[in-house]
């Protein structure tokens, strides 16, 4: 995507499943998003967490709405249907469009572990980066220690590529990978 259509990356397609949504995060999201990011068990694999309202007001903000100004992707809020409430995020949280890799991230509310909410999300962040924004590969990781995140990232395809220290963050994770081939071989 040489010529990145900011518009393209604000107006994301509605991803609807049975139980849940994804939908492109809008600043309402703040107060959903404080109760799952002022966890602490949430919290406790990631480089983020907030202490009060406000960081995550800020964070809607300046991370989440400001991303197409920064040639990136629109983050698709988790919303639970029955609750209408927005439950976590997943997301291209950074995109290298020469190389045309994006790389995954995601946190869901943890009152929602373990319903295959964050699996289905993942799997189709995948499709929408090599169908809508037609990239090459799509790379995530995981703290060594978080066996969730293992499982939906193994669940959604991904194959494991090595264990090294994140050159960002300074802590040991896993590194996985799907290519395009990949992806076209488990959709036929």
């Amino acid at each position: 995507m040489a010529n990145i259509d900011k518009e393209k990356l604000r107006v994301l397609p509605i991803i609807d499943f049975s139980e849940i949504y994804l939908r492109p995060v809008k600043y309402e999201d703040y107060k959903d998003m404080f109760e799952y990011g002022s966890d602490p068990l949430v919290t406790k694999s990631l480089t983020w967490k907030y202490n009060k309202l406000e960081d995550a007001e800020i964070s809607v903000k300046r991370v989440f709405i400001s991303r197409p100004d920064r040639g990136l992707p629109s983050a698709y809020a988790i919303v639970h249907k029955a609750d209408n409430k927005m439950i976590g995020t997943c997301d291209f949280h950074s995109v290298d469009w020469e190389e045309n890799q994006g790389e995954i991230g995601y946190v869901i509310n943890r009152k929602y572990w373990g319903k295959g909410y964050m699996t289905l999300a993942c799997k189709a962040l995948i499709r929408f980066g090599f169908d809508y924004l037609e990239l090459d590969k799509v790379v995530i990781s995981h703290r060594t220690n978080n066996i969730g995140s293992q499982r939906v990232i193994e669940k959604s395809g991904f194959i494991f590529i090595s264990e090294k220290i994140h050159p960002k963050y300074n802590k040991v994770n896993r590194f996985y990978e799907i290519t395009k081939k990949d992806y076209l071989n488990i959709k036929n």
